[in-house]
């Protein structure tokens, strides 16, 4: 079994190494990519809306740094043309322009700074140390972020605080500008007057291995990757992320709920066609003591004794995903994605083959693996409007189409940005609904489950649920910004019997269907539904392009809600702490470097 894993993959590298020595880097893109959450993505999208930017293809994130660069000079342009610009507007671009002077500087835009402090430095959002040579470069930067979050009411006694506190540090930089790299590290102490027991007591969902040390808990991550620019396409080899779709964070096919997972991803563009596929390794649910949702999920037969010790290893699971967008119009974006999730045998050169329909892939293996095809949209018929709506099915049956059989699961999602409403300058309004049916993401077979580790790949609302959100923002200086949240959430989750057994309506990543579950009858928010209604509100202050402070508060009612501390989306039903109803006011303090 390991030889034949070997294999595929000695040949798969040996293919890819070979493009590689007949390449030539320096004339492609090797710049790294832009984390998920910075705010260049809402400031991008915000000028899509405006009718700045065209045929961007950034329903597939992550952009590379240089990409970004393109999209500033793109807005800077419109804007000495017929698009007027705030003061806000122009302030925000100087923000952007000076984080990125480096990949504009690449082509022709690039400003000279004089100044090569450190403070001057912090302040225009350049990295923190620099190292060149004729073969070379190297930029390195901090990262610190501290989060304290504040609870009360819902069966709280007393007040819930929560501190996570991340040091970290990144290195980026290129090798003869043929080579890209990137290297990113970040460890976490969280604490507050919680006892960590499970894992599922963390308040971060967002977990790769973590230690829970009772009154403590610690964990981390890391992102390392090359980029490769290629004759026709671009390549990415290492452990990154991934959000594909229409919607500016949550997205039902692929998010980034779900830690970075290592990949290979191979990117191209051909005028108005854009086309991305990666291939890449999951971790199953962790079968460990602190997480009893996963035990009897190692893989026996890898799993030996040694020196005393019980070496449990994990299952083997392995993704493989490919997506296709076209800017039919200047104003009209289609895209195509499909995904599969699949394991306890080694990768499958039918999945790794980046043109292959998957669903004849599936079947061309036996019809066994998690399948997820989406389809989605990207209207932006001017003023300032973008409209978006995407389809996801995570299976169906063709004889049975429109009955109620558990087979057929759909997700839908919906929503539209409108910049500058009515003609107020520096507002974004935007409206959303969300709606994924029961049984979406899970599977019969659990190590094909949409997950890694315990998290979600897609949508983090999960199965047997439905939202509606509302959320305003306005700018009031370069940096400076007000929010306003309002949103309307309903799940219906498993119901736990008198006798312990459960009730599987569809409504728990976790668990796909069983033996004896009843599968003829599937019902929209069966099972124990939870309803809730939130208001918020946030205050962020850029106070220069890499340091931030944000402030913000929410009330949210709550009924027959779950309840804390294992409340959190992608928790199992049988790990819950239990439901109940009333208010919840949740108070927040956040100041970040370089993290955006």
């Amino acid at each position: 079994m390991k030889q034949k894993k070997l294999s595929t993959f000695a040949l798969v590298f040996s293919m890819i190494l070979g493009s590689v020595r007949s390449g030539h880097g320096d004339f492609g893109d090797i710049s790294v990519n832009v984390p998920l959450q910075h705010w260049s993505y809402e400031f991008i999208e915000r000028f899509e809306a405006r009718g700045a930017l065209r045929n961007l293809g950034d329903g597939i994130k992550p952009l590379s740094r240089l990409a970004v660069a393109r999209a500033l000079v793109a807005i800077a342009a419109a804007g000495e043309k017929d698009l007027e610009l705030s003061q806000i507007e122009k302030g925000e671009l100087a923000f952007l322009e000076e984080e990125f002077n480096a990949e504009l500087s690449q082509i022709g835009k690039g400003k000279k700074f004089v100044s090569a402090s450190f403070k001057g430095r912090i302040k225009s959002g350049r990295p923190l140390w620099v190292y060149r040579h004729a073969q070379g470069e190297a930029l390195a930067d901090l990262r610190i972020r501290q989060q304290s979050d504040f609870f009360t009411g819902r069966s709280r006694h007393m007040g819930e605080q929560i501190f996570r506190h991340r040091l970290g540090g990144s290195v980026r930089g290129h090798f003869d500008r043929k080579i890209g790299f990137y290297i990113g590290f970040e460890q976490t102490r969280e604490q507050g007057n919680r006892n960590y027991i499970l894992r599922d007591d963390v308040y971060e969902r967002r977990l790769e291995a973590v230690q829970l040390k009772g009154n403590l808990a610690d964990y981390h991550q890391a992102k390392s990757y090359f980029v490769f620019a290629l004759p026709i396409f671009r390549l990415e080899l290492g452990k990154g992320e991934v959000s594909w779709g229409p919607a500016p964070e949550d997205n039902l096919g692929l998010s980034s709920n779900a830690p970075s997972f290592d990949m290979v991803r191979l990117q191209a563009r051909y005028g108005a066609f854009k086309l991305v596929s990666i291939a890449g390794f999951l971790r199953p649910c962790p079968d460990r003591g602190d997480t009893p949702l996963c035990r009897g999920l190692i893989d026996i037969e890898e799993s030996y004794i040694v020196n005393g010790i019980d070496r449990r290893l994990d299952r083997e699971k392995y993704i493989a995903a490919h997506r296709f967008e076209v800017a039919l119009f200047p104003w009209f974006d289609l895209g195509f994605q499909e995904v599969v999730v699949y394991g306890d045998r080694g990768p499958k050169f039918t999945y790794l083959n980046p043109l292959m329909f998957y669903q004849a892939a599936q079947s061309y293996q036996g019809d066994k693996d998690n399948l997820m095809m989406g389809l989605d949209l990207d209207l932006r018929p001017g003023r300032g409007v973008k409209f978006y709506l995407a389809l996801v099915v995570d299976d169906l049956k063709k004889m049975r189409l429109f009955s109620n059989d558990y087979v057929n699961k759909f997700s839908l999602q919906t929503g539209v940005l409108w910049a500058d409403p009515l003609g107020l300058r520096d507002l974004d309004f935007r409206a959303e609904y969300v709606r994924i049916e029961p049984w979406v993401f899970s599977h019969k077979i659990p190590v094909s489950t949409f997950r890694h580790f315990d998290s979600p790949l897609g949508h983090s609302l999960g199965p047997n649920s439905d939202r509606w959100s509302l959320q305003f923002k306005r700018r009031l200086a370069p940096g400076m910004s007000v929010r306003g949240v309002f949103h309307q959430t309903r799940h219906g989750d498993n119901e736990i019997l008198p006798d312990g057994s459960i009730r599987n309506v569809g409504g728990d990543l976790h668990l796909g269907r069983r033996l004896g579950d009843e599968t003829e009858t599937k019902k929209f928010l069966a099972g124990v539904l939870s309803k809730w209604t939130g208001v918020g509100g946030m205050i962020t202050w850029r106070i220069w392009p890499l340091l931030a402070a944000e402030v913000g508060c929410q009330v949210e009612w709550g009924n027959n809600v779950p309840l804390p501390p294992r409340w959190g989306r992608n928790v199992a039903r049988r790990n819950r702490t239990g439901y109940g109803s009333g208010r919840e006011e949740h108070f927040s303090f956040e100041l970040r470097y370089s993290y955006y």
